[in-house]
């Protein structure tokens, strides 16, 4: 018997929207599927497989767990994780052969004892900070030449993150010549890899932002999340917009009861819905804690209401959430309570008992316990 609610996954649209960025790459240009947070709520190793047999030459995760998570589910793409790992993960990164984040001597200790102990190499990336504030490598030479005195390292590549939405500072010769920090950056890193390890080192700095803003900074690889899965960085103008983007994921539930309530009926907790007509009510078992009212991502674009008061006036009911029945809107009506809400179906008299019902939602909050299913 199929779940009354579950998360349907378009994997043909997956495999779509990877073609569409692949499409503004160089053909060198190698394409890291970004995983992380249950991919982005589409299901870690559903999404992974996906993104594997679509051509991804990596995967990004956020933590070690993640990583160790792919790998026993079967799949042997390169891995990288972004968090920096603690020094009793570093272990488990060798093990399962995953490229951990090292943005100091520590990790590089750690690494280098754990794959002598283990007879294996150890693979990681440097991470540098592009204005997050986060940690990151200071001395790019020092470290390089640290990780060349254990034979067991191996360095997969060296990358940087920053917000797309601001400019570059690695050197101010933007201002100059756009791209030229970008450039700068690139092949100051390559010099120091290949003259300290005799190879020159990958290097990455786009995410799904500066993919699409900034080709000059495209450069070995870029990580991809946000595109992937349909949906356009808040911080690309709309004349960057121009991918034929498709959506990939939907809450979707199912009637189990309806009920017809006369014209001054107040419907869900706080009576704060009240019919204006005769209304057909049709009772979903699915709530907030499955992710429903915290929105989808094109409502957090407005401006004036943070995604934060948006969830609260959603739980209440004060903003409208418009569900979907074979095409048709459904609007919810009233608060949405833990594990169920109401959609109005008065002008779909078709709809009744057993009809399935598709919710927006916003993609990573949605219930990791709710099961994935590839459409």
């Amino acid at each position: 018997m199929p779940p009354l609610t579950y998360v349907a996954v378009d994997t043909s649209a997956l495999r779509h929207n990877l073609a569409q960025v692949r499409g503004l790459l160089e053909p060198a240009t190698r394409v890291m599927a970004v995983v992380k947070a249950n991919a982005y709520g589409h299901g870690l190793t559903l999404a992974a497989r996906v993104f594997a047999e679509a051509g991804a030459n990596w995967l990004g995760v956020s933590t070690v767990a993640e990583g160790v998570a792919l790998r026993e589910a079967g799949v042997t793409l390169p891995v990288l994780v972004f968090l920096p790992f603690l020094p009793q993960e570093a272990g488990e990164i060798v093990a399962q052969g995953l490229s951990g984040t090292v943005v100091g001597e520590e990790g590089l200790v750690s690494l280098a004892r754990e794959a002598e102990g283990a007879g294996r190499e150890a693979h990681f990336h440097l991470y540098m900070d592009g204005g997050l504030g986060r940690p990151g490598v200071e001395d790019l030479a020092r470290l390089v030449e640290i990780a060349a005195g254990f034979p067991q390292l191996a360095l997969d590549g060296v990358y940087l993150h920053m917000d797309a939405a601001a400019e570059p500072h690695l050197g101010g010769l933007d201002a100059l010549k756009p791209g030229a920090e970008f450039r700068l950056f690139a092949a100051a890193t390559r010099e120091i890899t290949g003259r300290l390890l005799g190879e020159r080192a990958p290097v990455h700095a786009a995410a799904s932002g500066l993919t699409l803003t900034r080709p000059e900074a495209r450069l070995d690889m870029v990580r991809l999340g946000t595109l992937l899965y349909g949906q356009y960085p808040v911080s690309a103008p709309a004349n960057r917009r121009t991918l034929e983007l498709r959506p990939t994921l939907s809450l979707r539930s199912t009637v189990v009861a309806v009920e017809t309530l006369e014209r001054g009926a107040t419907v869900g907790y706080g009576a704060q819905y009240r019919c204006r007509r005769e209304t057909r009510v049709g009772l979903l078992p699915v709530g907030y804690a499955a992710g429903l009212g915290t929105m989808p991502a094109d409502l957090a674009r407005r401006r004036h209401a943070g995604l934060r008061g948006l969830a609260r006036r959603a739980l209440r009911g004060e903003e409208k959430v418009v569900a979907t029945v074979g095409g048709q809107p459904a609007p919810v009506l009233g608060r949405i309570a833990m594990d169920w809400c109401c959609v109005d179906l008065t002008d779909l008299p078709e709809a009744g008992v057993g009809t399935e019902v598709a919710l927006p939602v916003r993609q990573a909050l949605l219930d990791e316990g709710l099961e994935r299913v590839e459409v």
